[in-house]
């Protein structure tokens, strides 16, 4: 055992030369082919698809749930004028 300040860290070679470097150009090259690939660009286009129906049907639940909240504050209205118990809906069934 070594004491703490003695201990020294194991030197394993390694072997460095067969790490290739590519130029920075052509990974960019290879990857402009890439995204020029058909089955790419259909993968793109429907995911921007989907992406546009999520956003329209977000805005329909908002639009819903501000709907929502108005009826319930109609439907506690007429529960005190009329004095109708009333349990307005939350979300849950």
């Amino acid at each position: 055992m070594y004491p703490y300040g003695n201990y020294q860290i194991p030197q394993i070679p390694f072997e460095y030369s067969h790490v290739v470097q590519q130029d920075s150009n052509d990974l960019v090259r290879q990857l402009s082919q890439l995204l020029q690939m058909p089955q790419i660009q259909q993968v793109m286009g429907r995911f921007s698809q989907l992406e546009r129906q999520v956003n329209q049907q977000q805005r329909e639940i908002d639009q819903l749930q501000r709907r929502l909240v108005r009826v319930n504050q109609r439907l506690r209205a007429v529960e005190n004028r009329l004095n109708i118990p009333f349990t307005p809906f939350e979300g849950e069934f």
